[in-house]
C-alpha cells in the first residue's frame, strides 16, 4: 500500500488525489475483506508517507485539489476550474465506473473524448450547473467500493439515483469518505493485535535504497548504463530513511515492524547490511533476484543457470558478522497473474485457477520435509479498478476456498519463520529490483539523471546550510533545517523517477515532474537561498 508525499506544505494543499479516493476504493475495504475470513492471514506492507497522509486527512482536515473543485459550486467556479472538472472529473476506469452509467456517458459525450483546451473550454461554456454537480458527484462516487454501499443505505441511494444531484449530496459524500478514512488505520491495528494480519513497511518516503547508497551500484545489472554526472553516494540517508519508517510505523500502530519491503522490491549487499543493523527480521523482494543471486552470487553456483523453481519456495538467511535476517522471494508469475490477467476472467474462475497453482506448487514439494512458501507480492490498490466490483467476488471466493482448505494454509512471514527457520544462507545478494531486476526504471535516461543532479545540487545546499554560522539557540532556524531535510527525503522518493518513464496522464502543476520540483523549490526556499533557473520549468 504506497502513495507517494503530495502535499504542498507552504500552501497547505495536497495536488494530486490518491491518498483519499484509493482510500475509500482500496485501503479499508482490502482490509475489511479479509476480516469476514477468520482462517484467512495477510500482509500488508503500509509506507509510512501513506499512513502519514492518511492521518493528515482525518485529523488535519487537509484538502486535495480535486477535493475543492468537487465542493466549489459550478456557478463559483472561473473557467479554468470549470475546464479542471472536465479534464479530471473523467478520470476514472470507463469500463467498471463510466459505461455502466447511462448519465456518466451522456457527460462524456458532451465533453467530447479530446481533451485538447479548445475542447474543454467549447465544453465548458456548454455544461450546464447541474451537468457539472452531477459530474462532480459520479466521479466521487466511482471510487467507493461496493462494500460502502453495503454499509451506508443513504450511500447506496444516491447511486441508484444517478443524476440531479444537489449541493448537499456533495457534502454528505465527502463527509462520508472521510469516515471510512478514519477507520483504516483502526482496522489494521485490530485484525493485527487478533493475529489475522501482519503490517510490515517501506523505507519513510519510499526512495530506491539502493541508489541513494550508491548511483554506481545501477553499473551492476546494467553494465552500458548511462549514469548522472554527478555521482550520489548518500547510505546515511538510506539508513534515515528506513530508521524513520521504523519509528513512524510504531508509532502509528502500535508495534516495531518485523519485515520491510524495500520500495519496488530493490535490494542490494549495502541495503540488507542496513536493515540487519537496524534489526529487521525479514525482507522480501522479487523472484529474478534470486535466481540471479544464485547464478553469480553463490560459491556453489556461479555462472550457472538456475532453472529450479522448487528453491524459490522457502525463506533464506542473509549473514553479515554476527547479524542475519530472513530474505524471501515473490512469485513473479502468481504476482502477475493477479495484477494483470485474473482482471479479465470470471472472478470465480480466476480465484479457482490460483488456488489449483498452490495446489500444483505444493504437489512439487512433497519430498521436502518442511512446507513450502508461496509468496505473493503485488501492489495494494492500483489492479482492482480493473476487476468487476472491484475485484470482491475474486476475493470472496479465494479467501472462501482458503478459509477451509486442508491442505493450504495462509500465513504470515513472520509466522511461518516461527515455525521454519531459513534452511539456505546466502552472503551476498545481487543488486537490483522487481522490475527486470535492475534500476533503469529509476535512473539512466536524460531526465532521470537530471533528477539525480538536481537532489545532489539539493543536498549540497543543505550541508553548507546546516554548516554556516547561525546563534547556537537559533529554534527558527532549526525548525526550517528540518524541514528542509524532509522536503529533500520526500524528494528523494521512487514516483517521481517513475513518471520519468511513463506517462503520468497528468499535467500542469499537478503532474508528478513538478510534484517533484515543487519539492525541491520547497528546500530552497526553507534555506532563504536564490532559486535555481532548473527548477523552474520541467526536467522533461
Amino acid at each position: 500500500m504506497h502513495q507517494p508525499y503530495y502535499k504542498d506544505e507552504t500552501r497547505g494543499l495536497y495536488m494530486m488525489p490518491w491518498v483519499r479516493l484509493h482510500g475509500i476504493k482500496d485501503y479499508y475495504p482490502m482490509a475489511a475483506l479479509l476480516e469476514r475470513f477468520g482462517n484467512v492471514k495477510a500482509v500488508f506492507n503500509i509506507v509510512p508517507s501513506l499512513a502519514e497522509q492518511i492521518d493528515d486527512y482525518v485529523h488535519g482536515d487537509s484538502r486535495d485539489i480535486l477535493l475543492d473543485l468537487t465542493l466549489k459550486r459550478p456557478g463559483d467556479c472561473t473557467l479554468s476550474e470549470r475546464c479542471r472538472i472536465l479534464e479530471f472529473f473523467f478520470k476514472i476506469n470507463y469500463k467498471r465506473f463510466i459505461e455502466p452509467n447511462p448519465r456518466y456517458v451522456d457527460l462524456l459525450i458532451k465533453k467530447g473524448i479530446d481533451a485538447s483546451p479548445a475542447t474543454l473550454r467549447r465544453a465548458a461554456h456548454e455544461f450546464s450547473e447541474q451537468d457539472f454537480v452531477d459530474l462532480q458527484v459520479l466521479f466521487n462516487l466511482g471510487w467507493f467500493h461496493s462494500i460502502s454501499f453495503d454499509q451506508d443505505v443513504n450511500l447506496r441511494e444516491l447511486r441508484q439515483k444517478q443524476e440531479g444531484y444537489t449541493e448537499e449530496d456533495k457534502q454528505y459524500i465527502i463527509s462520508c469518505q472521510k469516515e471510512i478514512l478514519s477507520r483504516i488505520v483502526p482496522l489494521y491495528k485490530k485484525l493485527q493485535e487478533a493475529g489475522r494480519l501482519e503490517l510490515s513497511c517501506s523505507p519513510r518516503y519510499h526512495p530506491i535504497l539502493p541508489l541513494l547508497c550508491d548511483t554506481d551500484i545501477a553499473k551492476g545489472p546494467s553494465p552500458h548504463l548511462r549514469l548522472p554526472e554527478r555521482r550520489f553516494s548518500h547510505p546515511e540517508d538510506a539508513e534515515k530513511q528506513i530508521e524513520d519508517a521504523i519509528e513512524y510505523h510504531h508509532k502509528t500502530f502500535g508495534r516495531r515492524p518485523s519485515g520491510m519491503w524495500p520500495s519496488e522490491g530493490s535490494v542490494s549487499d549495502k541495503v540488507l547490511d542496513l536493515l540487519t543493523a537496524a534489526r529487521m527480521e525479514w525482507v522480501a523482494t522479487d523472484e529474478d533476484i534470486l535466481f540471479m543471486t544464485l547464478a553469480t552470487c553463490s560459491k556453489r553456483s556461479r555462472g550457472k543457470q538456475i532453472v529450479d523453481r522448487s528453491l524459490l519456495y522457502q525463506p533464506y538467511r542473509y549473514k553479515k558478522g554476527l547479524g542475519s535476517l530472513a530474505v524471501v522471494f515473490r512469485d513473479k508469475n502468481l504476482s502477475n497473474l493477479i495484477s494483470f490477467s485474473y482482471n479479465s476472467w470470471d472472478p470465480q474462475m480466476a480465484a479457482l485457477d490460483l488456488m489449483n497453482h498452490f495446489r500444483n506448487i505444493n504437489a512439487s514439494l512433497e519430498d521436502q520435509a518442511h512446507p513450502g512458501l508461496v509468496t505473493i507480492v503485488m501492489d495494494g490498490e492500483n489492479a482492482w479498478e480493473y476487476y468487476e466490483d472491484n475485484g470482491r467476488r475474486f476475493f470472496e471466493t479465494l479467501y472462501a476456498c482458503l478459509d477451509s482448505d486442508e491442505e493450504l494454509q495462509t500465513t504470515t512471514v513472520s509466522d511461518y519463520l516461527k515455525r521454519e527457520k531459513p534452511k539456505r544462507s546466502i552472503d551476498q545478494i545481487y543488486p537490483g529490483s522487481w522490475i527486470n531486476h535492475n534500476f533503469e526504471v529509476w535512473i539512466g535516461n536524460r531526465p532521470k539523471n537530471l533528477a539525480w543532479e538536481y537532489i545532489a545540487r539539493a543536498r549540497e545546499e543543505l550541508v553548507r546550510y546546516s554548516h554556516g554560522p547561525h546563534p547556537l539557540f537559533d529554534r527558527t532556524r532549526s525548525i526550517r533545517l528540518e524541514r528542509a531535510w524532509r522536503e529533500l527525503y520526500i524528494a528523494e522518493g521512487s514516483d517521481w523517477n517513475w513518471w520519468h518513464s511513463f506517462d503520468s496522464g497528468t499535467s500542469g502543476d499537478i503532474s508528478f515532474d513538478s510534484l517533484f520540483r515543487m519539492h525541491l523549490r520547497n528546500l530552497y526556499h526553507l534555506l532563504n537561498v536564490p532559486l535555481p533557473d532548473y527548477l523552474k520549468k520541467s526536467i522533461a
